[in-house]
């Protein structure tokens, strides 16, 4: 009889430590993200932007260690106009507590979490280190309706990131 409910049990056991997992990430600090005038797209695209768009990006750690610079190339998906140019984005970056942290530890790929729900942006996973994640702020100027509408329907989907200087 065991044996019959040893899968069942698995499979719980498995779902509780990979919630339990994403609950102990801490917030280590944030990125922000600058898009400029290379960042600007064409509008009035559908799916996926088929050139990654570019934008600078600071990481200042939550634990006052040294800022990093980075440089990050990104995708978006979605119906409307690209995101707005001059605009910022903010992420909280989360880690696992026993996260070694490194100069550069920022530098890798993130791809949206398909299993987020809708409607709120989903969080970026590391793909070399899944313990890194993004999660996106809400930006206050699309909240003051600034561009709200044509932004809204615009995904960030994948980011890659590339350290360029840190004061380490």
């Amino acid at each position: 009889m065991l044996k019959r409910w040893l899968p069942v049990i698995t499979a719980l056991a498995l779902a509780c430590s990979s919630t339990s997992a994403q609950e102990a990430r801490v917030e280590i600090g944030l990125l922000i993200c600058g898009l400029g005038e290379s960042a600007e797209a064409e509008s009035g695209r559908d799916a996926v932007s088929r050139e990654p768009n570019k934008m600078l990006c600071v990481f200042r750690p939550s634990n006052s260690g040294p800022e990093e610079v980075y440089v990050a190339g990104f995708q978006t998906i979605g119906r409307g106009e690209d995101l707005s140019q001059h605009r910022t984005i903010i992420w909280v970056v989360k880690a696992s507590p026993v996260t070694q942290r490194s100069t550069g530890l920022l530098q890798q790929l993130y791809s949206a979490d398909r299993s987020a729900p809708p409607p709120h942006p989903p969080p970026l996973i590391g793909e070399k280190n899944s313990e890194i994640v993004l999660q996106a702020l809400d930006d206050p100027q699309a909240l003051n309706g600034a561009n709200k509408q044509s932004d809204a329907a615009v995904t960030i989907v994948l980011v890659a990131l590339k350290l360029l200087s840190s004061l380490a």
